[in-house]
């Protein structure tokens, strides 16, 4: 669980913005998200998120507001050529990003995270598959709670444009993981 001054400094917006994440220097930690993806059969690439004040809002929360925790999370493809926003919410991503809905799966698929150690917890080992119906682009993805497609309700956690668009045909298959983690900073 998170310590108790670091969810107040995010939730008084005592943080800074860096390529790294957020640093809250009163606390000297560091707040980083980051989704691995690749396409099957290619090798694997990185790319830091965002955590959205949406998503830093639910966190403090959980931690120190009795916030009834979200037990399911998903990952929400998009393909819009855009800068991910701080401003960004679960109800204006569909939008902002230009979910993609053109693949297999009825629903957003489901994040599986494994053990929280060492403050993080990530997905990389039970990736969401991403099975295209048709021909599509998927240029960043988001981690958000409502598993229905193109859905404006829930919580947006982070969001990514990732380094290099992914072209995929039909049939092809993208794998996306998520990781959050929380570190010190000295």
């Amino acid at each position: 669980m998170m310590n108790e001054k670091l969810a107040r400094a995010i939730a008084d917006g005592r943080f800074e913005e860096t390529e790294l994440g957020l640093f809250v220097p009163s606390e000297r930690s560091m707040v980083k998200g980051v989704f691995c993806y690749g396409k099957r059969g290619e090798e694997l690439e990185y790319s830091d998120n965002l955590v959205v004040t949406e998503g830093l809002n639910y966190i403090v929360g959980v931690a120190l507001k009795a916030t009834s925790p979200i037990t399911a999370w998903f990952i929400a493809p998009f393909s819009g050529a855009v800068t991910v926003q701080a401003t960004w919410t679960a109800a204006n991503f569909t939008t902002n990003a230009t979910e993609v809905t053109g693949y297999e799966s009825a629903t957003r698929p489901a994040w599986t995270g494994g053990s929280v150690t060492a403050g993080a917890v990530n997905s990389f080992a039970a990736k969401a598959e991403i099975k295209a119906t048709s021909s599509i682009t998927i240029r960043g993805a988001g981690m958000i709670s409502n598993a229905t497609k193109s859905n404006t309700t829930g919580t947006l956690l982070g969001a990514s444009r990732f380094g290099s668009d992914k072209v995929l045909d039909t049939d092809e298959i993208l794998d996306i993981g998520y990781g959050l983690q929380i570190t010190a900073v000295t």
